[in-house]
């Protein structure tokens, strides 16, 4: 009886103390958001001769300022950086005071390496169709009335927010929209929703899935996009469980710049003329999406596997 009182205590205590430790992790972060969005609009000011009048109008309809485009992309590119690595890699450092590299990034055999980047590679490209026909099927979502007028607004706000910040007239454009599209959110989402808030969550409730789908579903809700709620949550459950069944964030990381950056190229090309397939308005046929997910399912097997066999030898290492 004192075994089980003594039990049922440091169960409760564990989880006390896992559920402080993800508010003192939301605490921080809902800082470094602010912080994050001061710093950037600090570093566009430069662009708009400190003028804070501009400014204004800039932040409330970026596109009837067309001239302002880079100072757009350098505000949001500044402002990522700061919420998702920057504040990621402080509370790691001060909070958490643990090693990124030994926290988040377990280490294997090169082949393997190579072997499973291959596979994210090929997964995240071949999973595209299935992602694209999810989002045509959210677009005829409904909601309550009110949330839907809301809704439906917001996401007219972003689309026009995406074409201009995507509408590149030059190539220096493109490698500045490709560092702020492609390359933060690939590491700085990863690291904040993934290596942190997934693992937090997992500390919480005592199991890996819920865990992932439930960062996966604050990871899509947090885009205030929910005509492209699905697929971004698909993706975010496929992230999870990439850098779950690895131990390894790299890949994760990786899935997530190929997705964000496929996208921005392929538009930098149709607007180059180089291609004629405008990404942002294919179709895509049920029979494609289908063959995708069946694909995609045969290489996340794939992925779970090899990753398996690298954790047992691992451990195995560890007891001889």
């Amino acid at each position: 009886m004192q075994e089980n009182k003594l039990g049922e205590s440091s169960y409760y205590k564990s989880k006390i103390a896992s559920l402080s430790s993800l508010l003192i992790f939301i605490l921080v972060v809902l800082v470094g958001f602010f912080i994050a969005n001061f710093l950037g609009f600090v570093a566009t000011l430069p662009f708009m001769d400190y003028d804070l009048e501009i400014m204004t109008k800039l932040m409330e309809n970026p596109s009837n300022f067309p001239e302002t485009r880079i100072a757009f992309l350098v505000m949001q590119g500044v402002t990522a950086f700061c919420i998702f690595i920057l504040t990621s890699l402080i509370y790691l450092r001060f909070v958490d005071n643990t090693s990124l590299v030994k926290k988040l990034f377990i280490s294997s055999n090169l082949s393997t390496v190579l072997l499973l980047l291959f596979v994210t590679v090929a997964l995240t490209i071949i999973e595209m169709p299935l992602i694209g026909w999810l989002g045509e099927w959210n677009q005829g979502w409904v909601f309550p009335e009110n949330f839907q007028n809301w809704a439906k607004a917001h996401e007219e706000r972003m689309k026009e927010l995406t074409i201009f910040i995507t509408e590149f007239h030059t190539f220096e454009q493109f490698v500045l929209g490709f560092v702020v599209i492609a390359i933060i959110p690939g590491i700085g989402e990863e690291l904040l929703f993934r290596g942190l808030l997934q693992n937090k969550l997992k500390d919480l409730f005592g199991n890996a899935h819920i865990a992932i789908w439930v960062s996966a579903i604050i990871f899509s809700a947090i885009h205030f996009q929910f005509y492209g709620f699905a697929p971004r949550m698909l993706l975010g459950a496929i992230f999870g469980y990439l850098y779950y069944w690895s131990g390894n964030l790299t890949y994760a990381m990786l899935a997530h710049f190929i997705n964000n950056g496929f996208t921005v190229l392929m538009m930098y090309l149709y607007q180059q003329q180089q291609i004629e397939i405008d990404i942002e308005k294919e179709q895509i046929p049920l029979d494609m999406a289908s063959m995708s997910l069946i694909i995609v399912s045969i290489l996340l097997f794939l992925f779970y596997k090899i990753a398996q066999n690298v954790h047992i030898t691992n451990i195995n290492e560890v007891k001889s």
